[in-house]
């Protein structure tokens, strides 16, 4: 008579809807599936479940039914599913008392104190690399071992009552050779890979940088190691063959671009998809310090259909926050350089600044992000969250920097997915803290969408920086805008980020014509940001008011010689009118008429600052006329029913700009016909 199999069941809650695949709990099964021993005892099931809102309650139930003595439930957690991740463990334990919870993952690796202190119901955390490390646990305790010593890499309950003792057994060695490490592709079954909305692949591990804010390189400061790329030729094939048509393929290497290889990994992809006519969604992160080889693979993608935006990462400016960060940052004449290099070819880059950085400052962040501006890059900027296992949680830095946390939203918006945020250090106070927020506000509603044009103009005529302008905007709109309604739903983005509970979900789904309490706001980001900008754009003449009055408020600040000929001004302003007519046919559905006219001299300072499209060029002293035709948007993606939220999450993305991506029919009057540059 055989063994009676049994049950072990690994869980990942995730935030992402349609993801029904999850690496990591693929690479578990699939490690434990390689052993025969493990193989012919146990079976697998896998839940990679959405948990936003009422959703958690149906994946704790579907978790649950799903149980019959289970020898193992196993989570991976990170910070934006531990909450959750404990709770759900703590309903296992009650309904299978002599279930072993097993927990790993980069929020709860090395933290054994923390957690088991926050779930005692917990019987095992595995820290580090896990696969080899959960193979060995399913051994010792399909051979009933109560002792787990054995097992490197492991904290456990030992004993039993008064002498229940919490045992860490001594750290295993990281996992040097990949290729011993079975495909987490391997245990999913063709129709699960057609259906998944996001699919994370890896084609190498570790991190040689040792930045202080980040577990991927700050905790392990490793060899990047790699897996065969015979097998990363096989699984690209395979997902790529399978790919249904919205299916997001995320890299997930901490440096895309650092290996000389991952050249011929970005021609893999683009043969692959041609292979099978194919056309992903992609998205990677890419090398630290950007290099020539980048500048290649950028353009394969690109001339491929797969182009990820290239991210020129810079995290700050400031000299000092770099050092307390122990980050290496990219030159800001060579930061020029790649920016404009990419500009020429018709890339897309973006650069991530963390504000609230120890050392930071209040000016030098908007130092920092004025140096992305005027290189023509598209700064989006992230409040620092304080991630376990990295040096800025160590006590002594903390005490030294006197860092100040408070359990908040990433985004306000999500008021499920939050983390541990710095609002204050020895170098900036909660004050200036919410101030930069307001101002990162400001910069994504006037720079990014409605007076991009006329920022441009006023800091070429006046010398005066955009982010200065900016904050000039940041007193209006959230002192005295004129939209009654434009002004409560800044108000409320400043309060909410105070207090969570203070946003007015009502005000933004009554602006975005959403059913209140529906959860069609779950997955959407920066929704007061969305929502204002809904509101101003729906009506022109509005629209018109509302910029006209906030250019005044920039007006009064110059000096009369700083400021622009009023004709240039005009042309500009309409520029962004024209821009805001762009943002309402997502709205309506339909297009718009306008005619613009502009000098040579604006369009060559707009064309050359990324706002207007690379390929136009006028005779010197002429003008330029512009009209948004029948078609708002030439991209292929972008048709006037292409979604309002998805658009203006890519212009806050800096990933696109309306004018740049318009349909507009350009001729040149009074000097001749216009041509390419």
């Amino acid at each position: 008579m055989g063994t009676r199999s049994r049950q072990v069941h690994l869980v990942d809650l995730t935030t992402i809807a349609g993801a029904g695949y999850s690496p990591t709990l693929g690479y578990l099964q699939a490690a434990a599936q390689a052993v025969p021993e493990v193989a012919d005892r146990c079976t697998f099931t896998r839940h990679a479940l959405l948990s936003r809102g009422s959703l958690f309650e149906q994946a704790c139930e579907q978790v649950l039914a799903a149980l019959d003595d289970p020898l193992v439930v196993a989570f991976t957690v990170y910070f934006w599913n531990r909450a959750k991740s404990v709770e759900l463990a703590r309903r296992v334990k009650l309904a299978w008392p002599n279930c072993r919870i097993v927990m790993g993952g980069n929020d709860v690796s090395y933290q054994q104190d923390a957690l088991f202190a926050e779930a005692p119901w917990t019987d095992v955390l595995v820290h580090g690399d896990g696969e080899f490390r959960f193979v060995e646990l399913l051994r010792a305790l399909l051979d009933d071992r109560a002792d787990l010593a054995s097992v490197d890499g492991l904290s456990y309950w030992s004993g039993t009552g008064a002498d229940r003792r919490l045992v860490t057994t001594k750290a295993a060695d990281r996992i040097t050779d990949l290729a011993t490490v079975p495909s987490p592709i391997s245990v999913y079954s063709d129709a699960e890979l057609a259906t998944t909305t996001l699919l994370v692949y890896e084609t190498n591990r570790g991190c040689p940088y040792s930045c202080a804010f980040c577990y991927w390189g700050g905790a392990t400061n490793s060899k990047v190691r790699q897996f065969p790329m015979e097998r990363i030729a096989a699984d690209l094939d395979r997902i790529i063959r399978l790919a249904g048509p919205h299916m997001m393929l995320a890299l997930a290497d901490a440096n895309f671009g650092i290996l000389p290889r991952d050249v011929e990994i970005a021609q893999l992809l683009v043969d692959t998809c041609r292979k099978y006519d194919k056309r992903v969604d992609f998205f990677v992160t890419w090398a630290k310090n950007c290099n020539k080889r980048i500048v290649q693979m950028a353009g394969l993608l690109r001339d491929g259909g797969l182009l990820a935006p290239v991210t020129l990462s810079a995290q700050s400016f400031s000299p000092t926050a770099l050092e307390l960060g122990n980050r290496s940052n990219i030159r800001p004449d060579h930061f020029r350089k790649l920016q404009s290099e990419f500009r020429d070819l018709g890339i897309p880059t973006y650069t991530d600044l963390i504000w609230g950085m120890p050392g930071e400052t209040y000016a030098s962040f908007l130092t920092g992000t004025e140096e992305v501006l005027s290189a023509g890059g598209a700064p989006i900027i992230f409040p620092l969250l304080l991630l376990n296992n990295t040096d800025y949680t160590r006590e002594k830095f903390r005490e030294e920097q006197k860092i100040v946390v408070r359990r908040l939203p990433v985004d306000v918006s999500d008021p499920e997915l939050t983390g541990e945020t710095v609002v204050s250090h020895a170098t900036m106070t909660e004050e200036e803290w919410l101030r930069g927020l307001e101002f990162r506000f400001c910069l994504y509603l006037f720079q990014k969408s409605l007076l991009r044009c006329t920022l441009r103009l006023l800091n070429a005529t006046s010398d005066v920086r955009v982010v200065d302008l900016c904050e000039l905007l940041r007193e209006f709109l959230f002192d005295r805008a004129p939209d009654p309604v434009a002004h409560a739903i800044a108000v409320n983005y400043r309060q909410s980020w105070q207090q969570p509970d203070r946003i007015d979900r009502r005000l933004i789904e009554d602006e975005l014509a959403i059913e209140v309490g529906s959860g069609e706001l779950y997955g959407r980001q920066e929704t007061h940001y969305e929502a204002l900008l809904h509101r101003l754009v729906r009506d022109a003449a509005a629209l018109e008011r509302f910029l006209e009055a906030a250019v005044a408020v920039l007006l009064r600040s110059l000096p009369e010689d700083a400021r622009p000929d009023p004709t240039a001004l005009r042309a500009a302003l309409e520029l962004d009118l024209a821009a805001g007519a762009v943002f309402r046919s997502m709205i309506t559905g339909e297009a718009e008429q306008l005619d613009f006219r502009i000098s040579a001299e604006l369009m060559t300072l707009l064309r050359d600052a990324g706002d207007l499209p690379p390929d136009l060029s006028c005779p010197e002293g002429g003008e330029v006329t512009g009209r948004i035709g029948a078609a708002p948007l030439h991209l292929e993606d972008f048709q006037p029913s292409y979604s309002f939220s998805r658009f203006v999450v890519l212009v806050w993305r800096g990933l696109v700009s309306p004018l740049r991506e318009a349909a507009v029919d350009w001729t040149a009057s009074d000097a001749g016909s216009l041509a390419p540059a």
